[in-house]
């Protein structure tokens, strides 16, 4: 289980903030005795990632965000290694692959992009906020 940590997770942004407690919330939901559950929750968490990081992105475009491209590129690295286990997980080698990934490898990866370019992104948003935040 991951929880959002307020001292460790906010940023400050309300759709960032929001995108992640939501990431975090369809993680939890995992039943961690269903081995089925596990290919269910990540299947949701890419099709909510998706939707997460096309938000995030547009936030970039619209701002000029000057780091874009690797911020970019790093979404379509996660989307692709959720994508590899979830179609791994047909067998009981690949099934297993996907829980590690899930248990281990999203958790930290979380953290680690929410406090370098997730926590970049917010500071940035903040000293350049959008035209749809400037009529605010």
């Amino acid at each position: 289980m991951k929880h959002f940590e307020d001292e460790k997770h906010l940023l400050h942004n309300n759709d960032i903030d929001t995108l992640h407690k939501e990431f975090l919330d369809i993680y939890n939901n995992v039943d961690m005795n269903d081995e089925n559950s596990y290919r269910t929750q990540l299947t949701k968490l890419y099709e909510h990632s998706k939707i997460h990081f096309a938000t995030e992105e547009k936030l970039m475009d619209e701002s000029a965000y000057k780091t874009s491209k690797e911020h970019k590129d790093e979404h379509q690295k996660v989307l692709a290694e959720m994508n590899y286990f979830i179609n791994l997980s047909q067998n009981r080698f690949g099934i297993n692959m996907l829980k590690a990934y899930y248990k281990e490898k999203v958790p930290s990866w979380f953290d680690l992009h929410l406090i370098s370019m997730d926590s970049d992104l917010a500071h940035h948003l903040k000293n350049n906020p959008t035209p749809k935040e400037q009529n605010v």
